[in-house]
């Protein structure tokens, strides 16, 4: 099973490379490997997340678009990943719609599957109807959209469309949101440099 996830993580970062990203039209290339120099928890694993009812229709949104291959890859590891939130989102940092719209199952990181420092990535579900609010974090990272239907904001400025296959980019220290519509969101994660989870500015 090991090797199902390894090919995914692959097929995930070929899709990022072939093409730029939205805003300023740069290319990104998968980080280089960096062993995990000091084992750490950066997640909060549940397996009764509640937007995880909207998993299947979220796959099978994705499975109609370019990326549907990625879908299909993830369907096939499901039972062997855990989804997580960050440790520091509760009632007193976020909004208890936010606990109960967002989920991260990792891949690679200090305690995914594929232990590592860097690259931290794996993909992020988000029900119908919730908005990611404003945070910010070191590492520079990567969305790579799978779903139609959802809007990012950048430093705080107007909300705009992406659609599935849309690579975003967001700078380290930038502040970025995410909202969906009447349908959920699928997306590909990954962070071009080593940090931690439980560090993000929301």
């Amino acid at each position: 099973m090991t090797e199902l996830i390894r090919d995914l993580i692959d097929t995930s970062w070929q899709a990022v490379e072939q093409r730029c990203e939205i805003i300023g039209g740069r290319r990104v290339t998968r980080p280089g490997f960096e062993a995990l120099t000091q084992s750490r928890h950066e997640s909060r694993f549940a397996d009764d997340l509640a937007v995880l009812a909207h998993l299947d229709a979220a796959l099978d949104l994705a499975r109609d678009y370019e990326l549907g291959h990625l879908a299909a890859g993830l369907s096939g590891v499901r039972d062997r990943i855990r989804w997580s939130q960050n440790p520091r989102y509760d009632e007193t940092t976020v909004s208890r719609e936010l606990l109960d719209g967002y989920a991260y199952a990792g891949l690679s990181g200090p305690d995914s599957p594929i232990r590592c420092d860097v690259p931290l990535c794996g993909y992020l579900i988000m029900g119908p109807g919730i908005t990611y609010p404003d945070h910010r974090h070191a590492p520079p990272e990567i969305y790579l959209v799978m779903t139609p239907g959802s809007q990012w904001c950048l430093d705080s400025g107007e909300w705009f469309d992406v659609a599935p296959g849309d690579l975003i980019f967001h700078d380290s220290w930038q502040k970025h949101a995410t909202r969906t519509s009447h349908q959920p969101l699928l997306a590909f994660v990954a962070w071009l440099e080593r940090g931690d989870r439980t560090r993000i500015d929301i």
